[in-house]
């Protein structure tokens, strides 16, 4: 028997889940599609063969057969659904009805409660309709995961009488063989401590609290240092010079070597919205870095459960987020954070879990629900051919393209910034140049004064000597007498 091909259904774009998606696609041994979905936009990847084929409005409805033999041909036996948003939800309940499976799914964040849960005053405030349709969802599934003990509980009790199993997000070995290096501009000013920052900081993540936090801790000697990009500034190199710089993007599973690569002491997590596990977490925990995180989600949990770091009070800002961090970074904590740190260089299997723990537990699901593939049909790529979308909806790439927008809207103007800091420059080094030059014509003038004023003394001294010279052969009488009257005239 053949083991099925799975069918895993995604939003456009990814972040975690997407890192998440591609260990599972390299860690188990089964053939695997990716069915990236938007509204207005659908692309289906083969991830083994680097293909991709974006598909045309009707795939799924005028001329579903077609596509739905194709997944049938390419031995697909199970959906494995990645994300609660609509589009998603809605091409795995299709694929679903089509291939005679049910499909299983994994909680990656706090999304099936509401849709702007990133963004809303109460991230975990029930959005009735929208959880409604969540809820429908995962009912229907063969099995819903989740990577924490925290985010299981939150979905069993807002969705009563759901099953949720926990299965940890494993992470890869830490490699040794390609230690990422720091920027060559953090030398330049580089700061006695460093606490760093991970991963592409929006609000949801604190990100406004960090401008402010770098104010703070002025004159402390520690400087923030971003390892990935605020929202309002992609491109790397200093925001704040010796208190807070941006690395910029980075290599998927660099952020272990970067953090040593620019000496952190400690990572802070300043969260506004709960995390589901936090990938950062154990990258951070992996360098052998504590961290300061806040109080929520499953952050929270595994600290708590594991150590390696500290939590922020409920509520907490800027100025509390300061003292924290001066505290535990050469102030009176700095020896509790060594022993912290000194023991994250213990392996801990509990604490970071292993990459193939995870596959292993996902391919025994996978294997459970999965139907049997055994008299696939010609998998041929010529039916999804017939499929492709003539041109692309630019919805597609709509969030791709903002976000390249805006960093070249950064781009340009960290560009215009340093153009004007340099016209300013040359003006004022112009106006420098102008007075040195005055100053040395001064000078030269004054010397060459001095030098006439020399010789005419020179010359005056020469006739005094001259004078004396011919007073001294006078006869003495002569010469006392010239001497009393001109003393006398004087008077």
């Amino acid at each position: 028997m053949n083991p099925a091909a799975i069918l895993h259904v995604t939003s456009l774009f990814g972040g975690g889940v997407d890192r998440h998606l591609r260990d599972i696609v390299a860690g188990i041994e089964r053939p695997h599609l990716v069915w990236h979905a938007g509204e207005g936009a659908d692309v289906i990847e083969d991830p083994a063969r680097g293909r991709f084929w974006p598909l045309d409005a009707g795939a799924t409805t005028v001329r579903g057969d077609i596509l739905a033999g194709w997944l049938k041909g390419r031995g697909v036996g199970l959906v494995h659904l990645h994300q609660l948003t609509r589009a998603p939800r809605e091409r795995s309940r299709w694929a679903c009805d089509r291939l005679g499976v049910r499909p299983v799914a994994t909680l990656h964040d706090i999304l099936f409660l509401r849709a702007d849960a990133f963004s809303a005053a109460d991230p975990l405030g029930d959005d009735g309709p929208w959880l409604a349709e969540t809820s429908r969802t995962l009912r229907e599934c063969a099995a819903v995961l989740a990577p924490s003990r925290w985010l299981a509980d939150l979905a069993a009790a807002r969705i009563p009488g759901l099953a949720v199993d926990v299965v940890p997000n494993g992470s890869r070995p830490v490699s040794d063989t390609a230690a990422p290096a720091a920027r060559p501009e953090f030398a330049t000013q580089r700061p006695a401590r460093v606490v760093a920052l991970l991963g592409a900081l929006g609000p949801h993540k604190g990100s406004d609290l960090v401008e402010g936090l770098a104010q703070r801790l002025a004159g402390s000697g520690i400087a923030l240092v971003v390892i990935g990009y605020l929202e309002n500034r992609f491109h790397p190199g200093w925001l704040r010079p010796g208190q807070l710089f941006v690395h910029g993007a980075f290599e998927e599973g660099a952020a272990p070597g970067l953090l040593q690569a620019y000496e952190a002491d400690l990572v802070l997590m300043p969260n506004t919205v709960p995390e589901s596990f936090s990938y950062a977490l154990s990258d951070a925990w992996s360098a052998g870095v504590p961290v300061l995180a806040a109080r929520a989600g499953a952050l929270a949990e595994r600290i708590d459960a594991h150590g390696g770091g500290w939590l922020l009070p409920d509520g907490f800002d800027a100025d509390a987020v300061a003292e924290a961090v001066r505290t535990l970074v050469g102030g009176a904590r700095d020896g509790e954070r060594q022993r912290v740190q000194s023991g994250l260089a213990q392996r801990d299997f509990a604490r970071i879990p292993p990459l193939d723990a995870m596959t292993r537990s996902l391919d025994a699901f996978y294997a459970r629900f999965g139907i049997d593939p055994a008299a696939p049909a010609p998998a041929g790529d010529a039916p999804i051919e017939s499929l492709l979308a003539k041109n692309l909806d630019g919805s597609l790439f709509r969030a791709e393209l903002v976000r390249l927008a805006d960093e070249l809207a950064q781009t340009l103007s960290g560009l215009e910034d340093a153009r004007r800091r340099h016209e300013a420059f040359e003006a004022e080094a112009r106006g420098w140049i102008a007075k040195l030059e005055g100053d040395l014509r001064a000078v030269q003038e004054a010397l060459r004064a001095a030098s006439a004023e020399r010789d005419a003394l020179a010359r005056e001294a020469d006739l005094l000597r001259l004078n004396k010279e011919a007073l001294d052969r006078l006869p003495s009488p002569l010469r006392r007498l010239l001497l009393k009257l001109a003393f006398d005239a004087r008077r």
